[in-house]
């Protein structure tokens, strides 16, 4: 029989094509390792323009990189079991606390390059400073000099006081992290106001409350006679009282269908928000609804109201739901991008399993008390012609992790 060619003798133009339809850089990497003529194949490819994230997953002991642009391959394992990761941004940036409830940093898994973040929050109308945990994190950039963050964090007021979700701000470099939004704003958040996501949006920190609001909040240091202290403007976009989470009944969805988390996402200039959705409180993630906002009324002024263009808002659904785009979503880092970037990919919903955030006494509990769920990660598909929606698992038996919930590693 004829000996078959040798994988190190193919013809330069054809390894080459083959290495044009690799999507990934560490997968073209590996493959530059292999012989010489594979590694000219990649030289001579074309650049990677886009990348999509991956998956960080951290179980028990190890935590591994799983790449979608690879079909969710795990392609490495790194020695990092002890963090709690709570969020990320551009670059390969992590938001994590290195003690669970406290050594909170920026760290750049790529560079090491690494922050401080405050372990502590100025509780503006105890006039005290008290211990926080950071739930999720938004920054404005970290190209510039000094770069502003807030953040959905949880302290408590008092020792008898329940731990609630709040507001926080800070700046690069600053040890005491700030809940001081000027009068009026909802310092002592209740019902309704407990924030769910925080995005970052022209030059604007954006939270979405539980009822649906979202408050427009932009840092600024101002003079003191001790020095600049950091202050924040804000401006509440009301939306409708009936709000979006009153429609579930509406759909064709079961009475037991319950609202698993709600994201803010930019795409295409504009922002959108995200609904997850699962037939039952103990159920996976089943659905995801997808709106967009738009003014409900205006309020001209007049002698009595010098306040002009104050708008209600009100969410609308998409019907069309996702038009050629694929979403990542997660609290903070939500992404899209477009589907004709990506050969193969199609219309979809990745997500991960964060159903910890609403859990905020899990990190102060010993090791083995510590359950973060990590199995419900997949990627939704809207309907397709008579095709029906329909939600891929793929983690479904994954054991929860006793260190950190999974994490989005952005390109």
């Amino acid at each position: 029989m004829a000996v078959p060619p040798r994988w190190a003798n193919l013809n330069i133009d054809l390894m080459t094509e083959i290495m044009n339809r690799i999507p990934c850089a560490i997968d073209r990497a590996r493959m530059a390792a292999v012989c010489q003529v594979w590694l000219a194949g990649v030289a001579l490819a074309e650049d990677l323009t886009f990348q999509l994230p991956s998956l960080f997953l951290p179980p028990a002991d190890v935590t591994g990189v799983y790449c979608y642009l690879s079909g969710c391959r795990e392609h490495s394992m790194l020695p990092l079991p002890g963090p709690r990761y709570f969020g990320s941004y551009d670059g390969g940036w992590f938001f994590l606390a290195y003690g669970q409830t406290r050594g909170h940093r920026l760290l750049n898994i790529r560079t090491g390059d690494s922050h401080a973040l405050p372990d502590m929050v100025l509780d503006q109308a105890a006039h005290e400073t008290r211990s926080m945990v950071i739930l999720a994190a938004a920054i404005s950039s970290t190209s510039d000099d000094l770069y502003d963050a807030a953040g959905i964090v949880t302290y408590q007021p008092d020792l008898d006081a329940p731990r609630r979700r709040h507001f926080a701000f800070w700046s690069q470099g600053d040890a005491v992290a700030v809940c001081n939004v000027l009068p009026g704003a909802p310092v002592a958040v209740g019902a309704g106001w407990e924030p769910e996501d925080v995005v970052y949006y022209r030059r604007n920190f954006l939270f979405l409350t539980h009822a649906g609001h979202i408050l427009v909040c932009t840092p600024i240091y101002e003079n003191d006679d001790g020095g600049n202290i950091l202050v924040v403007p804000w401006k509440l976009m009301p939306f409708l009282e009936r709000n979006f989470r009153d429609c579930v009944w509406e759909w064709e969805y079961p009475a037991s269908t319950v609202i698993r988390a709600c994201y803010l996402v930019e795409s295409r200039g504009l922002l959108h928000m995200v609904v997850r959705l699962a037939a039952h409180h103990h159920a996976p993630t089943s659905w995801f609804k997808v709106f967009d906002m738009q003014p409900f009324d205006i309020i001209e002024p007049d002698d009595d109201n010098e306040e002009a263009d104050e708008r209600s808002w009100t969410w609308y659904e998409v019907e069309a739901v996702l038009l050629d785009r694929v979403l990542f979503v997660g609290r903070g880092c939500s992404r899209s991008y477009e589907v004709s970037q990506y050969p193969g990919f199609k219309d979809g919903i990745f997500f991960l399993d964060d159903r910890s955030f609403y859990d905020a006494e899990m990190m102060f509990g010993g090791v083995s008390e510590r359950q973060y769920p990590c199995n419900d990660i997949g990627r939704w598909s809207p309907p397709e012609g008579l095709l029906p929606s329909h939600v891929e698992f793929y983690f479904p038996e994954r054991v929860p992790s006793h260190n950190s919930p999974p994490a989005w590693l952005l390109p």
